[in-house]
């Protein structure tokens, strides 16, 4: 297939693409490594067959070309390609363990997670959930239960409870702390708190 440079002008998102697409963490991408695969178009129409969002994106960062390739198809073939493209998505599944460890290689690099669609606190939710597997826990499980788990996988968990008014904002405060401060984790950002008031003059 031949890949083509064509004007985002010249190409038209699918009427009927029902998928729902996150155009922020695609521009994200776009922007953290290019356009790494070319979006699909119905060479007759021009009509976007994959990469609807990729094209939206693209015009939120203001490009003003994209890389296409064209497929001849009519019309019934064309939705078909919508639909399965979308679905195929749906359909799979991840290796929890495996995605862990890549996430947390990433995560002691020097630009984190930048890039890849995740952030601390999805790596966070993501240990959780393998620690409370690893304890065959069932949902409502006691706090006995949770350390346990927790014990047997190596770690220990820190609760601090907050009231509805302040949890809002002690998760906004977290995430821009974690940004400022180059940590990926919550854990990481409350180890460098505590130390920092340690080590310091401050009582």
């Amino acid at each position: 297939m031949k890949i083509l440079s064509l004007s985002l002008d010249d190409l038209t998102p699918h009427p009927k693409n029902v998928r729902q697409g996150d155009v922020g963490a695609i521009a994200e991408s776009l922007t953290a490594h290019g356009q790494y695969r070319p979006i699909v178009v119905q060479k007759e129409t021009r009509l976007i067959l994959a990469g609807n969002h990729t094209w939206k994106a693209a015009k939120v960062l203001g490009w003003k070309k994209i890389d296409v390739v064209e497929i001849d198809v009519d019309d019934e073939q064309a939705a078909r390609i919508l639909l399965v493209d979308n679905r195929s998505t749906d359909l799979a599944t991840y290796d929890d363990h495996a995605l862990a460890a890549l996430l947390e290689s990433l995560s002691s690099t020097e630009i984190g997670l930048d890039g890849t669609g995740f952030d601390g606190d999805d790596l966070d939710d993501l240990l959780f959930q393998l620690n409370r597997s690893a304890g065959n826990m069932e949902e409502g499980y006691s706090k006995e239960e949770r350390t346990d788990a927790f014990e047997k996988a190596g770690i220990r968990s820190v609760i601090l409870p907050y009231p509805d008014k302040e949890f809002d904002e002690v998760n906004d405060l977290a995430k821009k702390a974690r940004q400022k401060l180059g940590y990926e984790t919550n854990s990481d950002l409350v180890l460098h708190i505590l130390r920092q008031m340690i080590n310091s003059d401050v009582n």
